[in-house]
């Protein structure tokens, strides 16, 4: 989160996203399943990843 406090920024940034007063969905480069996991690892220690989103 670096430097949000989750309890009182982290609900006003889904705020501002819901209002889209931000965009988040942009940094989400991969989205993967789970036994894709060790993928979403190496294209991160490859640089070719800004945010990948695991699903199961």
């Amino acid at each position: 989160f670096g430097g949000a406090k989750g309890r009182t920024d982290v609900p006003k940034i889904v705020d501002w996203y819901m209002d889209g007063k931000i965009n988040i969905d942009d940094l989400i480069t991969h989205t993967m399943a789970l036994d894709e996991i060790n993928s979403a690892f190496d294209l991160m220690h490859e640089g070719k990843s800004i945010r990948s989103v695991v699903t199961f």
